[in-house]
């Protein structure tokens, strides 16, 4: 019953009821001292002097107010609780002798009841508020009954009763509305950090496949212009990479939140390398790119590249989007020097749309586009040239943007860069970083194709790998055979990785170091993790780069090569390829990406039995799932449903079935009473889909068979 009168109060630990009691206890003193004062003022005035008994209730009253500073110092939660309703009753209870004992002088303070009655309402919700009227009102009723003055004043009281009646029930109202607000305050709010969850989950999925196949394309390819290519889809998924990143981030949107990591860099060659890409999209709207840096730049400066990047892609890529014909100029220019430092001005100007004069200080701010017409025709969130303000702002400098309707724009900014040593003229590869002594490695990986992928990694630098893809199958494993090095995803089917790892150590002296795999970049999942007892944490997508990093920091692991460290991948995240889609039915597009089989044939082109062995394992997981989940229509058991669809969501995105992958998305978004109204349709989707779907893989199956694919080994166990 006590945890009911204080259900209003949101912060009900010791330390929340604790600041409730005190900041009652200094109203007391701040506004009830003063009045009594007065009230003794006005007594000496009318007679001369103040009675004993009227210097004891003074006394007593300030004795009753500081109570709380003692009565609460070490108190337990419950009896501040209990404190806290004694004074709802307590309160007025003193108010009413005070004001039966000193007649027209207590008139002075009969609206502290009304005082007193919001103040609980307020601070502890409605339950006490309620407490605190009742006994107001009844306190008051007795006072108006008994005390010859307010009988010979009854009018008044009257008119002092009412609202004692009737404010507190309006107020109760109010209240309500207040923390229903506040409620659906906190719920969005929780909702939002979900939706952010879920997008640092989501949106990083199709970076596993992309950034994996063009490392191992880079690795196993010689040639200078494939290289050239793949650093460049590596450096712009970096990038992309860090936009996700920076959207799970909310004081990234203010320059005190945007951490720089300035470090020397090739400002000339990197102009160049970005350059590629902008002529690429600048000609696929047929429109002249051009890329002018001074002449006398010629010295490495200190900067954060990664944000330089993010702040040309953002600019740059709007003047490309925003122009339909013309031209595309980004410019460097030096505007002075030291022997220490560079002043430079980058500025980037197109022969676009334009934007309206009045419009050029809204057009900082995030989620703000021209108008509607705009949203419509070129997509976008806004968000890209307000982050690119505050990131020019932490480095020193201001966006600024000159602009005319129908005669292009100019977004420039200025910075004051340090000048460094030249750089080494020849990149260091990934064949040069500092690679780990081969280990024995257990993955444990719900993901079949992505524990393929992670496997083929670091068999690349010479580990021993064995996989399991749940918990269970982990620990039947580890009782059996030693490892040096785990790598626990997160998020398994039957239990989480902590789950495995806590149960795995029970008892041992000797348990091998965990690093978890995680799409999940939150600091909340982080925190979790190594207060479980990560020996690391590697973020999904995998990279080569970032298993090297990951595996050399674990205590007493040497290195097999002993050349320089080179900067870790920012954490990135999450399984292969995932696609959600808002509808039920199959959408009517081919069967299987080939985009996606093509990456796959790219992943391992020295076993080229890789792809059909991997297609041969999704098939018979697909079949697997959709059986589970019509089954379980049949039998009406929607509880497996969300795990089965993940599973299925995540093996049918892998190999680019993306109808298959878009329906098992609709069915983890569904509700089990969604998933009643429409389950036969669902069903009869579902098996539509998968037999379709089964075909499409056969056939690239025997295809990949009849181009003379050789029988090579991928273990998917």
């Amino acid at each position: 019953m006590i945890f009911n009168f204080t259900e209003g109060v949101p912060d009900k630990s010791e330390q929340g009821l604790r600041g409730i009691l005190l900041s009652q206890a200094k109203v007391r003193f701040a506004v009830a001292i003063p009045v009594i004062l007065t009230d003794i003022v006005l007594y000496f005035v009318l007679h001369n002097a103040v009675p004993l008994w009227f210097l004891a209730l003074t006394i007593g009253y300030a004795l009753y107010a500081a109570m709380p500073f003692v009565l609460t110092r070490r108190a337990s939660v419950a009896r501040m609780q209990g404190l806290l309703i004694g004074s709802a009753i307590s309160d007025p209870l003193v108010l009413s002798i005070w004001i039966a004992l000193t007649g027209q002088f207590g008139s002075v303070i009969a609206g502290f009841y009304l005082f007193t009655t919001l103040g609980f309402g307020f601070r502890t919700g409605r339950s006490l508020m309620y407490l605190c009227q009742i006994v107001s009102v009844a306190g008051f009723v007795l006072v108006l009954t008994y005390t010859p003055y307010w009988q010979h004043h009854t009018v008044i009281g009257i008119a002092l009763l009412i609202p004692m009646v009737f404010v507190p029930l309006y107020a109760g109202a109010l209240i309500e509305r207040l923390r229903e607000a506040r409620e659906q305050a906190e719920r969005q709010s929780r909702a939002k950090s979900d939706l952010l969850a879920k997008v640092s989950h989501e949106l990083r999925t199709p970076l596993t496949g992309i950034m994996a196949t063009t490392e191992l394309l880079s690795i196993e390819n010689s040639d200078h212009a494939v290289r050239r290519r793949t650093d460049t889809i590596l450096s712009l998924s970096e990038s992309l990479l860090s936009e996700i990143n920076d959207l799970l981030d909310e004081a990234k949107y203010s320059s005190s939140g945007i951490h720089l990591s300035p470090t020397p860099i090739d400002l000339r060659q990197r102009i160049e390398s970005l350059s590629e890409t902008f002529g690429t999209m600048a000609n696929r709207k047929s429109l002249t790119f051009k890329a002018r840096i001074d002449p006398a730049l010629a010295s490495t400066v200190s900067l954060d590249g990664h944000h330089l990047d993010r702040i040309l892609l953002n600019l740059i890529g709007n003047a490309i989007k925003f122009t339909e014909t013309g031209s595309v100029e980004m410019s460097v220019e030096i505007l002075a020097q030291t022997p220490a430092s560079y002043r430079l001005r980058f500025a980037i100007s197109d022969t676009g749309i334009g934007i309206p004069e009045d419009f050029h200080q809204k057009l900082f701010q995030p989620f703000t586009q021209v108008d509607q017409g705009s949203t419509r025709r070129y997509g976008g969130t806004g968000l890209g040239l307000a982050l690119s303000r505050k990131i020019v702002e932490a480095m020193g400098g201001d966006l600024r943007v000159e602009s005319e309707i129908g005669k292009g724009s100019r977004f420039w900014f200025e910075l004051g860069l340090e000048r460094c040593a030249a750089l080494s003229a020849e990149r260091p590869t990934d064949a040069d970083a500092p690679r780990p002594a081969a280990m024995r490695i257990l993955v444990v990986e719900d993901n079949r194709t992505s524990s393929a992928l992670i496997r083929e990694l670091l068999i690349l630098d010479g580990h021993q790998v064995e996989v399991c893809d749940s918990g269970i199958a982990a620990l039947e494993r580890l009782t059996r055979e030693s490892f040096d090095v785990l790598l626990l995803d997160y998020n398994l089917g039957d239990m989480d990785g902590i789950q495995v790892l806590r149960t795995y150590r029970f008892g041992r002296i000797d348990a091998a170091p965990a690093l978890f795999l995680t799409a999940d970049a939150t600091a909340q999942t982080s925190a979790r993790l190594l207060e479980a007892g990560a020996a690391g944490i590697v973020y999904k997508p995998i990279t080569r780069a970032s298993l090297r990093d990951a595996l050399a920091r674990l205590p007493g692991r040497g290195t097999a090569a002993a050349s320089p460290p080179t900067p870790a991948m920012a954490p990135v995240a999450t399984e292969v390829a995932r696609m959600d889609r808002p509808v039920l039915r199959v959408v009517p597009v081919s069967a299987l990406n080939e985009d996606t089989l093509d990456e796959l044939r790219g992943l391992n082109a020295a076993n080229a039995g890789f792809l059909r062995k991997l297609l041969s394992q999704a098939e018979i997981d697909i079949t697997r799932a959709c059986q589970q989940l019509s089954d379980a229509f049949a039998n009406r058991s929607y509880a497996i449903v969300p795990n089965v669809a993940h599973a299925l969501k995540g093996v049918s995105a892998t190999v680019g079935a993306i109808r298959l992958a878009t329906l098992a998305g609709t069915l983890l978004q569904m509700s089990s009473d969604e998933l009643e109204a429409d389950g036969d349709h669902l069903a009869a989707d579902l098996r539509e889909c998968s037999r379709i779907t089964v075909g499409a893989l056969r056939q690239a199956i025997s295809d990949s068979c009849s181009s003379g694919a050789s029988t090579g080994t991928l273990h998917l166990n």
